[in-house]
């Protein structure tokens, strides 16, 4: 006898010892108590009392007639059930009718109806009662009058348990009864490259209807799940049934082959253990086709390898949450300062100063007549009015602006006057305070003393005067520095941004540039080793290596691009869906890395899958170049205006042309910037993550859950929310449901949606055949 066959008959004979440790039929009239003053009695009862989640509760009713109200009845009673939360129902079979007999002291005809009752979820379970309605005529007579009543049964509790942990299969994944499993394919014979399907029968005592798909790997072709088909039969005491799972297979190398054991393990709920039905092995023989196979060794796996460049950072993502990266840090940081010019030169009203400019010339005109009326102390305000109007014309400044000796040092400073006759400068002006505002009879002396100090105060500013036209740079040179001060300074910001040459696609030759200085000898020795193991043929050792390189420079696309390629010719797909799609997202402008997702399976593209292509670098530079030369011309003009009139050469049409192409400039930055940031939301890829092996999707959380489809190996689903050991995601397809944790593999390794105590960090990731 084979195993298969030992295996179905210890399940037979399960199924014949749980039938009889099951309550009968009409248990529900031995346990009630029956009032024999109703004409109709009512009652309910849940059997057994305890149960474990997923196990079968009968729910019995029954009504109980006594033989006048059984004479006096025209038509049915009507029966409400009771609402079920928490529970899926069947109805067992047919009514079934017990004979009048004695019941307390009254003879009652019983009619009992069965539910079969499963629990989804531990705890206490409580029905509510149902209700019957019926109607009795009041007299003997035909036209009598009926009177309407209502009766209602005891409502029925239970406890649900949950399911032990001690025994527990590593891989039970919820199935709970008392089954047996089959396999078998739709041929004996198959070829390279053409499908064939592959049925899981899995038949028995059990609500067919949870049983969770199990897991099929094979080494010699690629599994798609298929469809289910489910078949319940309700009629007996228990509900049973049966439910088929396919899988689409697709050989990829020849020989004779072997469909392994099919374990599916499972919780028998009457003997309290644990079980695993096993499925018998299936042999098969499959013949040269039209596909090549992409196996070890096989040239026709070979796709191109990337030259080694210096790792770029294309795009920076920033979901908005937590601390931003410090590319961003230092982009804000000048962009905030770039309105600081505009905002310091205009903050005391320099654009009314030029038109207010006229008026105090023509108010101080007269002064300088009238102050040479007073003597000494008018002529050193002269003398002072005079030293500063020649300082202001020399440096292009406003008088107006020359107001205390902090502001004169600093223009004679930059102008390039040295420091000693700065220094002189401002001891003549301080010279020139004390006699020009000190009182009358301190200025001269009985020996006329005050006009030989005026004569040689005058010389000896006119002397300054020629020193600092001396020394001074050239007008027109005075900002020459502060001008090639920003120009690097904007240079230097700009070039720390995203290297440009990283955008272009792998239509040119590629120069090899060096990598970190603290990894450059070690990425170049592993680049060369993992090339020439790609090269012999040797695709899991190349892809375990070029793995190896991208844990030392993960932002590298060159290296993701040859990882994801060695994984795709080893066979690899979870691992070559991770890298192509972190590398496309560091590249989005690449067309051999679209071309590259393009092979991947219908799951891996598309939807949340697709890499929209956005040229964020680009968008962002050309943000910040708008943002600061628009913000530096509205900085110049406030600068300009506060010129004296006398020193300007601009015309107003100019003027306005300017000052309109920098708040055009400035507005297209905010544009650029708004769109290089939703490119950024769109290529973010730290809520991604790879299926890594099929499993059901459900529409909540719990293996029990109705299902939702199956996701194949290498799937990307974006994760939403996070409940334990389960995540709600978002399919490439579009679907939305619940996939345990463990099935999952962020795309990026520091992705902050898995809980830090999920299995999943605690589980190695294990290569999955596509």
């Amino acid at each position: 006898m084979s195993w298969f066959a030992v295996l179905a008959s210890l399940g037979t004979a399960g199924a014949f010892a749980t039938a009889n440790a099951q309550a009968s039929a009409t248990a529900i009239l031995d346990r009630v108590q029956v009032n024999p003053r109703r004409p109709i009695d009512f009652h309910a009862i849940v059997l057994p009392e305890t149960v474990y989640v997923g196990q079968q509760a009968t729910y019995q009713v029954a009504v109980m007639l006594s033989p006048d109200a059984r004479s006096k009845l025209r038509r049915n009673p009507e029966f409400l059930p009771p609402e079920l939360k928490g529970l899926l129902a069947y109805e067992l079979g047919t009514p079934t009718r017990v004979p009048a007999r004695n019941y307390a002291g009254g003879v009652f005809e019983a009619h009992v109806f069965r539910r079969a009752l499963f629990p989804v979820a531990s705890g206490a379970q409580l029905v509510p009662a149902p209700q019957l309605t019926y109607a009795l005529p009041q007299s003997s007579s035909y036209f009598s009058r009926e009177e309407r009543y209502v009766v209602r049964a005891e409502s029925a509790a239970f406890i649900v348990k949950a399911l032990p942990l001690e025994g527990r299969p590593d891989d039970f994944n919820g199935a709970v009864g008392v089954l047996r499993v089959a396999a078998r394919v739709d041929t004996s014979s198959a070829r390279v490259g053409d499908p064939l399907v592959l049925t899981l029968r899995v038949q028995g005592i059990s609500n067919v209807k949870l049983l969770p798909r199990p897991t099929i790997e094979l080494d010699w072709a690629s599994a798609v799940p298929g469809s289910e088909r489910i078949l319940v039969d309700s009629s007996g005491s228990l509900v049973r049934g049966t439910k088929e799972f396919d899988w689409i297979l697709t050989p990829t190398r020849e020989g004779r082959v072997r469909v392994p054991r099919v374990s599916y393990a499972y919780f028998d709920p009457y003997a309290a253990r644990y079980g695993t039905a096993e499925s018998a092995p299936l042999d098969l023989s499959v013949r040269t086709g039209a596909l090549a196979a992409t196996v070890e060794g096989e040239p026709s796996a070979l796709l191109p390898l990337r030259s080694l460049r210096r790792p770029t950072r294309e795009v920076v993502t920033w979901n908005g949450g937590g601390r931003p990266p410090t590319e961003w840090v230092w982009w804000l940081l000048l962009a905030s300062i770039a309105p600081i010019p505009w905002l310091w030169w205009s903050r005391s009203g320099a654009w009314r100063a030029r038109q207010n400019h006229g008026q105090r010339v023509r108010a101080t005109s007269g002064q300088p007549a009238r102050e040479a009326d007073q003597g000494a102390r008018g002529t050193a305000r002269i003398t002072r009015r005079a030293l500063l109007a020649a300082l202001a014309e020399r440096f292009s400044q406003s008088p107006q602006s020359l107001v205390s000796r902090r502001h004169v040092a600093r223009v004679l400073r930059r102008g390039g006057v040295t420091r000693s006759t700065t220094q002189e400068v401002l001891t003549a002006l301080d010279h020139l305070d004390e006699q020009g505002f000190a009182a009358a009879d301190s200025v001269c002396d009985t020996s006329g003393s005050a006009l030989t100090s005026d004569t040689s105060m005058a010389r000896r500013v006119t002397e300054l005067l020629q020193r600092v036209d001396a020394e001074a740079l050239p007008k027109g040179r005075q900002f020459v520095p502060s001008a090639i001060g920003a120009v690097w300074f904007l240079a230097v910001f700009v070039s720390a941004a995203p290297n440009s040459s990283s955008l272009r696609a792998q239509n040119a030759e590629r120069q090899l540039a060096p990598a970190a200085p603290n990894s450059t000898v070690a990425v170049a020795a592993r680049g060369d080793s993992a090339r020439a193991a790609y090269e012999r043929r040797a695709y899991t050792q190349a892809a375990e290596r070029f793995r190896a390189l991208v844990a030392l420079q993960p932002r590298a696309p060159d290296l993701l691009a040859n990882w994801g390629a060695a994984a795709w010719a080893a066979g690899d797909t979870v691992h070559a869906v991770m890298a192509w799609q972190r590398a496309a997202r560091l590249e989005p402008l690449a067309v051999d890395l679209q071309e590259r997702i393009d092979l991947l399976p219908s799951g891996a593209r598309g939807g949340v899958a697709n890499v929209a292509m956005i040229p964020v670098p680009w968008l962002t530079r050309v943000a910040l170049g708008l943002w600061l030369l628009g913000w530096c011309m509205l900085g110049w003009m406030a600068w300009y205006a506060r010129r004296p009139v006398a020193t300007q050469v601009v015309n107003s049409h100019r003027l306005r042309w300017i000052r309109r192409s920098a708040i055009a400039g400035v507005a297209l930055a905010i544009v650029s910037g708004g769109a290089a940031f939703w490119g950024m939301r769109v290529l973010d890829a730290s809520t991604l993550a790879v299926v890594r092996r099929p499993e059901t999707m459900r529409i909540v959380p719990g293996t029990e859950a109705d299902a939702l489809g199956g996701v194949s190996t290498g799937d990307v689903v974006r994760i939403l929310q996070a409940r334990q050991d389960w995540r709600l995601v978002v399919h490439a397809d579009g679907r939305r449901g619940w996939l345990p944790a463990v099935r999952l593999v962020a795309i990026e390794g520091d992705s902050a949606v898995f809980a830090s105590d999920s299995p999943l960090d605690r589980l190695p990731l294990e290569p999955q055949m596509h």
